[in-house]
């Protein structure tokens, strides 16, 4: 039986697909399905999981062990807190360590991700507070200002934060099925009134990976970059969960875009496959055209 990582076009793989070949691209207990699991626990711990281009020039790697080590310790943390099954953590930050090991601890631990993009003002942020009524708010230290514009409990991840979670255990045995929820991603609202939290359960990553595969044409062995912002459904999806899922290294970008830094990017980390938004092309296009 071949894989579907084998097969180069979706005709093939349509024809020849099987639920086992479908289960072959996963390694976790069916009946125990976790996003984080299949996308980082999994896979070798010294290799490298994200390469972030910071528009301040801080660029970072961040490994699979690092990952799992950090949203292990998160994961113990949030369990002490008291939560329930399914209560909401929104995720306030840009592209980093902080951010990637929060969104994977809360889905290991059982809670909702509610990723939020950074550029939100206080009416943005609080319109989807109340929307989702979030235990917690993780917010980016570049905007202490929010933390007083709503009613929830909220941890500002400035450089104490990792520190913080030092004195917890770096290991942790996810317990969610595929049917339990995962995340909350919500929409831009430009179809409608307002935005609206697309609900994702755990099993969601099974379709995500299948188009990583057939529709952005990732492969094993790319080197792949997204730089649009995991707040949104295609840096989230398609750009972070579904290649991590297949053992795929990726690249992303924080902070103020910069078409000349994403190019030097694509080149520093040799990236092979690129998925990004229309206005990314056309800046990249339009550097020596103002």
């Amino acid at each position: 039986m071949q894989r579907l990582t084998d097969y180069t076009s979706y005709k093939d793989a349509h024809k020849f697909f099987t639920k086992d070949a479908l289960w072959d691209l996963f390694h976790g207990n069916r009946d125990n399905l976790n996003i984080a699991y299949e996308c980082i626990d999994r896979h070798q711990s010294n290799r490298a999981a994200i390469n972030i281009a910071n528009s301040n020039g801080n660029d970072q790697t961040i490994t699979f062990g690092d990952l799992s080590t950090w949203s292990n310790r998160v994961a113990n943390w949030l369990l002490t807190k008291g939560f329930q099954s399914g209560d909401r953590v929104a995720i306030m930050l840009e592209p980093s360590l902080e951010f990637y090991a929060t969104l994977f601890g809360v889905m290991k631990a059982g809670f909702v991700a509610v990723p939020l993009f950074t550029a939100f003002g206080s009416d943005g942020l609080s319109s989807r507070l109340e929307d989702c009524k979030p235990v917690l708010l993780i917010l980016d230290p570049e905007k202490p200002e929010l933390s007083s514009s709503n009613n929830v409990e909220t941890v500002i991840a400035d450089p104490n934060f990792l520190k913080s979670l030092l004195k917890f255990e770096t290991t942790f045995t996810t317990s969610t099925t595929s049917a339990d929820m995962a995340m909350y991603q919500y929409t831009s609202g430009t179809s409608r009134a307002l935005p609206e939290a697309v609900k994702h359960h755990h099993r969601a990553i099974v379709t995500v990976m299948i188009a990583a595969l057939y529709a952005t044409g990732v492969r094993p062995g790319d080197k792949y970059m997204c730089p649009s912002s995991p707040a949104w459904g295609h840096g989230l999806w398609h750009g972070t969960l579904a290649p991590l899922a297949l053992g795929i290294e990726i690249s992303t970008y924080a902070g103020k875009f910069d078409p000349e830094k994403l190019l030097a990017a694509i080149e520093k980390f040799e990236i092979t496959n690129l998925s990004a938004a229309a206005t990314h092309y056309r800046m990249m296009r339009n550097i020596n055209n103002p």
